[in-house]
């Protein structure tokens, strides 16, 4: 039988996960400036958005222009990673830090270090 790992993701910041989320939709919406993200997203406070905002621009998943936010579209990819899990044929040592990156590259994403900025990769056995 063929040695299998198993690739499990999760948020790696899962205090504002929730605030990630609905900053990233509302930008993708149209609510793309301060005001218009402060207003659209009531029931997290200003703290929380700027918190989320860092998160994403840190993770190379956003960006600032003249204080108006646009979102990477890998962040699409991120949302369908998050909470799930990936059988590969790889032994656990072949799956170091490079190959996860090109396993995620693969996946079509064109940033594979802000993926693992958001997500927490995990590796096991299967």
């Amino acid at each position: 039988m063929q040695p299998q790992i198993e690739m499990s993701f999760d948020w790696r910041r899962r205090s504002i996960k929730e605030s990630i989320i609905a900053v990233t939709k509302a930008v993708g919406a149209g609510f793309n400036t301060k005001e218009k993200l402060t207003a659209s997203l009531p029931q997290f406070s200003a703290y929380r958005i700027a918190l989320a905002i860092d998160a994403l621009i840190t993770a190379g998943m956003a960006e600032n222009n003249l204080g108006v936010l646009s979102i990477h579209p890998d962040m699409e990819i991120v949302f369908e990673l998050a909470d799930s899990k990936l059988v590969l044929p790889l032994t656990v040592y072949k799956a170091d830090a490079s190959m996860r990156r090109v396993i995620i590259n693969k996946l079509g994403c064109k940033n594979p270090a802000g993926v693992e900025s958001l997500l927490y990769v995990k590796i096991v056995e299967a």
